[in-house]
């Protein structure tokens, strides 16, 4: 399991950050205000691109792993 605790609160908040970008987008298209949707869209992306990125397991994780597993 990957020792990450930092990463999966980024990854989280991350999370909110989408659905907080999706919220801003629907409220442009309902009020047809162009800006919100670019922006709500912008968010959208920079947190799924936050999301994978905090969640991708790094080769130092499985180094972590691998040598706990030699301990016990």
């Amino acid at each position: 399991m990957v020792q990450g605790e930092l990463r999966i609160l980024v990854a989280a908040l991350a999370v909110f950050a989408v659905l907080a970008g999706l919220a801003l987008a629907i409220h442009g298209l309902l009020f047809d205000l162009h800006t919100y949707v670019d922006y709500g869209m912008a968010i959208v992306a920079g947190g799924i691109a936050a999301f994978v990125a905090m969640l991708t397991v790094h080769p130092k994780d499985v180094e972590i792993e691998q040598h706990r597993h030699r301990e016990s």
